[in-house]
């Protein structure tokens, strides 16, 4: 039984899979519909010192785990006057990176690099097709472009559309067999010629 804890302990660290940060909101697991709440109608598009404080969900923090070439789409849509924007960076955010007041819709939050985003003008709730050239943790800021409203909070569904790639053993199990398929049709063709140079003579 000990083995059997140590090979689990074992092959969750090789995984590679980082653990979800405590201040982010969740965590995106693939394809599908994800639900979020925040606070402010403005925060991603005016942002502060002080976000995420004391209980506060001026945005939202999603991380996820991605292998390089995936490519995400991502649309967020709302039944509360919430007029959603959103921003994609390569790494994790610290709480400490809201707290100092150094969120950056378009650009670098401390050791996060950003990657893509919603227009700071305009309506638009829609990214498509953001090809993830690095393997590693995401992070993916959901927060409001404004105006200003007097709501408590603001609810929103996101679409999120991630793209599969081929995993190496898939790969190679697929070259083992398109081998095996070239190795007994050259077996079928020597039989088969050897047959025939039998009845030949």
């Amino acid at each position: 039984m000990k083995k059997l804890l140590t090979a689990c302990v074992l092959l969750a660290a090789a995984s590679g899979a980082q653990a979800l940060p405590m201040h982010y909101f969740g965590e995106i697991l693939g394809s599908g519909s994800y639900a979020g709440t925040v606070t402010s109608n403005d925060s991603w598009a005016n942002p502060g010192f002080g976000l995420n404080q004391f209980g506060e969900q001026q945005l939202n923090l999603w991380g996820f785990d991605a292998t390089a070439g995936q490519t995400l789409s991502v649309g967020v849509s709302s039944t509360d006057d919430f007029n959603g924007g959103f921003s994609l960076y390569y790494g994790e955010i610290s709480n400490f990176d809201l707290l100092a007041g150094l969120f950056n819709n378009s650009g670098d939050i401390g050791a996060a690099s950003y990657v893509a985003g919603t227009s700071i003008f305009g309506l638009d709730s829609l990214l498509s097709d953001i090809s993830l050239q690095d393997a590693g943790f995401y992070t993916l800021i959901v927060g409001g472009k404004g105006p200003v409203g007097d709501a408590a909070s603001y609810n929103y569904m996101m679409d999120v559309q991630m793209s599969s790639v081929p995993v190496a053993s898939s790969l190679l199990l697929m070259s083992a067999g398109l081998l095996n398929v070239v190795v007994l049709r050259r077996r079928t063709r020597k039989q088969h010629e050897q047959r025939d140079h039998l009845l030949e003579a």
